[in-house]
């Protein structure tokens, strides 16, 4: 049963809260003044407060019993009452970290409303905060490219600015994590970041996320975001009605300010699809482009850098195998691995390693995994390679399709980097090049 603490100097308020409560099967404690309210909620943390903002004989107002409960534990709903309910007092209240405000005298089945969506909206904060520690272990950026090189730079440099970012690439390259390590190494790293999804929105939590209603200001996706890293998901499938009205909340923070709200957030934006094809075919505002991507980092696919494929397979190896060093893919399956395309990207290649490590479980550990062992589709690799078992051919035929298939797959697998080529192959330079004319590939 959830526990409910009620606060208000007045004993017959206290009494009517919790008779409207308990018959919710809520169980309730009251306190009369700021000394019992806060000794009761360190020695009971409940799972809700309400707070009346007028005490006497009271040491501390509502609002400051309300900041004393925010240091100890910023997770426990506060939702305020009181009888001389005015607009500066309930932004006030909210400012400070109050969930809702209600007036006196107030309907009880408002209040059983508020109080119930209160406790749901904790629990899903705890079981977020919850999966945090579960998922504390650092996923990195792993690779040599040179757009893992160039990255930490930019992140480091994310980091410490409050400048717009907008992020795109397409599925599965990274996105998230990049945008989630910048938010790790900011100022707000101690919190969740706050993220939107504009795919998941529903035309009625669209409206309250652009909400001008006072009383329901928290609900707007500035204010939600406020002393935080805000990110938008899929901006692209905003309608162009909602757009203006994103764009005059990032032109106009004396919107906020009017209501004694002062922004301070990071705003990351992350799409699959680049906003400027987007704003040709008219679905995107320029205007708002121009103001969400003070910066732009672009994701590329995996198989354009192919050189990081081996790095990852091997970290995602020990990681979903704990470390196991004898699990491990053979020297031909990582060769094909690495010239496999991955049109999923980075997610693709996690999710399969996942899936074969569970699907290996029990095995003997000294086993090396090899293609027959994978539980990916390798038909690319077959059909390529079909030729191969060609048996009609003559033996100098064989051999120069073979040495051609050869040298394809490698300059594939090392993304064109000839002097990486020529290393693994153990060719000189020269030699790999007259050979690549002979055989008639192209470079291009």
């Amino acid at each position: 049963m959830n526990k409910i603490l009620i606060i208000d100097d007045e004993k017959d308020i206290c009494f009517l809260i919790s008779e409207i409560l308990k018959d919710e099967n809520y169980l309730t404690y009251s306190a009369l003044n700021s000394d019992e309210a806060i000794a009761k909620f360190n020695e009971l943390n409940p799972d809700l407060v309400i707070l009346d903002v007028w005490l006497s004989n009271s040491k501390l107002d509502g609002i400051e019993i309300l900041k004393e409960f925010k240091k100890n534990n910023n997770n426990v709903p506060v939702i305020i009452i009181s009888g001389h309910g005015t607009v500066d007092l309930a932004v006030k209240a909210i400012k400070n970290g109050a969930y809702d405000f209600i007036e006196k005298p107030f309907n009880s089945d408002k209040l059983l409303i508020i109080t119930k969506r209160a406790i749901e909206s904790s629990a899903l904060i705890n079981e977020n905060i919850d999966l945090k520690n579960i998922l504390s272990v650092e996923i990195p950026l792993i690779g040599k490219s040179n757009f893992i090189t160039k990255i930490f730079k930019n992140i480091k440099n994310h980091s410490i600015s409050l400048s717009r970012l907008f992020i795109y690439g397409e599925y599965g390259t990274g996105k998230k994590l990049i945008s989630n390590i910048i938010h790790k190494q900011s100022e707000f790293k101690n919190k969740l970041p706050v993220s939107i999804d504009f795919s998941q929105v529903s035309n009625q939590n669209i409206e309250k996320l652009f909400t001008e209603d006072i009383k329901n200001i928290n609900e707007n996706l500035f204010v939600r975001g406020n002393n935080n890293t805000l990110l938008l998901l899929n901006l692209d499938l905003l309608p162009i009605n909602y757009q203006k009205k994103l764009l005059f909340y990032i032109e106009n923070p004396s919107f906020f300010k009017k209501i004694n709200i002062e922004l301070k957030q990071k705003i990351i934006t992350i799409t699959e699809k680049n906003l400027l094809d987007e704003i040709e075919k008219g679905n995107f505002l320029k205007r708002l482009y121009e103001r969400i991507c003070v910066d732009y980092i672009f994701c590329p696919s995996l198989c354009d850098r192919r050189e990081d494929i081996k790095d990852i397979l091997n970290f995602y190896i020990s990681y979903f195998s704990k470390g196991n060093k004898n699990f491990n893919f053979s020297k031909s399956a990582m060769t094909k691995l690495e010239m496999f395309d991955w049109p999923g990207n980075v997610a693709q290649l996690i999710n399969y390693v996942e899936k074969t490590v569970i699907l290996n479980q029990g095995r003997d550990v000294n086993i090396e995994l090899d293609l027959d062992d994978l539980a990916l589709e390798m038909g690319e690799f077959n059909k390529e390679n079909s030729n191969l078992n060609n048996l009609d051919m003559s033996l100098k035929d064989a051999r120069s399709e073979f040495e051609r298939e050869y040298l394809l797959s490698q300059i594939k697998r090392f993304n064109g980097n000839m002097s990486k080529v020529s290393e693994f192959t153990g060719m000189e330079r020269t030699a790999l090049y007259r050979k690549i004319k002979s055989l008639n590939i192209s470079l291009s």
